[in-house]
Order: C-alpha cells, then sequence, then structure tokens
C-alpha cells in the first residue's frame, strides 16, 4: 500500500462527483466521465482488498459501480440515438448510488484498519464526515433531477467544495495509518 493508491481513489471520488453534462445534439456527455473515474478507484483500490474485510466490500462496489456506469451510460446514449425521453436520471443514479456505496466502504475500511493498528485518533472524525459527503451527494442527484439550472450549479458547488474537504481529511489520515513497506499483521492472505 502506498500514497498512490490513496490518490487515484481520492482523484476517482472527485470526478464521480463532480457532474458536467453537455448535450451534443440529442445525446448528454459527462465531461468528468464516471466511468473513468471507477477506473482510476479500481486502480487504486484493488491492491488494497486484501487489507481487510472493509476492503473486499468495496472492492465489489467498485467493479459494481464500474458495470453500473457503463450500463447506465450505454443506455443513455442508446436512448437519445432513438430520440427517446430523456433517461440521464438513470445514468446519475447508478453512478450516485455507487459512489456513495463505495465511500461508505471505503472509509469503514479506513476506520477498520485504524483500528488494528491502534490509531483510532487518526479516524475519529470519519463516520460523520462522510455522512455529510453522503448527503451531500444525494442532494447533488436530486438537484439534477430537478432541472433547475441555478439550483443544481449551487448544489452541485457545494458537493465539490466539501469533496474536496473529505479528500484532504482522508489524505491526512492515511498519510498517519499508511507508510511504505508497513507490514501490518492483520492482513487477509
Amino acid at each position: 500500500m502506498n500514497k498512490k493508491n490513496i490518490l487515484f481513489i481520492l482523484t476517482g471520488v472527485l470526478i464521480l462527483i463532480l457532474q458536467f453534462n453537455v448535450k451534443i445534439g440529442t445525446i448528454y456527455i459527462d465531461l468528468f466521465n464516471d466511468t473513468i473515474a471507477f477506473i482510476l478507484i479500481i486502480i487504486g483500490g484493488l491492491p488494497l482488498s486484501n487489507r481487510n474485510v472493509e476492503f473486499k466490500k468495496a472492492r465489489n462496489i467498485m467493479i459494481l459501480g464500474l458495470f453500473l456506469t457503463i450500463i447506465g451510460q450505454i443506455f443513455s446514449i442508446y436512448n437519445s440515438i432513438k430520440g427517446g425521453n430523456d433517461i440521464i436520471a438513470i445514468y446519475t443514479g447508478f453512478s450516485t448510488i455507487a459512489g456513495i456505496y463505495f465511500t461508505y466502504y471505503f472509509n469503514e475500511a479506513l476506520v477498520l484498519e485504524s483500528q488494528f493498528q491502534e490509531k483510532l485518533a487518526v479516524t475519529r472524525s470519519f463516520k460523520l464526515i462522510w455522512a455529510i459527503l453522503g448527503i451531500l451527494m444525494f442532494c447533488n442527484f436530486l438537484a439534477i433531477m430537478s432541472g433547475k439550472n441555478m439550483m443544481i450549479i449551487i448544489v452541485q458547488a457545494i458537493t465539490v467544495i466539501y469533496a474536496i474537504y473529505y479528500c484532504s481529511v482522508v489524505l491526512t489520515g492515511c498519510k498517519q495509518l499508511y507508510m511504505e513497506g508497513l507490514p501490518t499483521k492483520h492482513m487477509m492472505k
């Protein structure tokens, strides 16, 4: 485990949270593609899956999230080409659900890791910080579904600013939890 793994995961989380849909013809394209976000999360997260049971759960959500965002994107593009109703709600809903679940299990894995290392003070505030992030991610989804541009911009801005704060807190905590070459006796075989 090294700092690169956490940076890949946190970069993926930020890209996942950013929603900037551009309409080209009848097709909506998310400039901060959620599929790319889950690929980054998988690159960073797969090496961690043997550290504890929560990281293993997070791995399953990473893979499911990638699958859901690909399926949602295919449905969105197909429906737009056929001239059907806009199904951006399904695509955004898939990525929101996967994002909330992944960040939850990732957060729980870090808390469990701090328990194993007897460094609980490092992750003391992680659950509250994640809860606020999860609520903001869901509010962002609701704002996108409302279709009111000003509401979308305001909620998106608040969510992104808070997501940056979340990522900085997690990165700071991980610096204290993980050092290069630190063996842990609890790692799953």
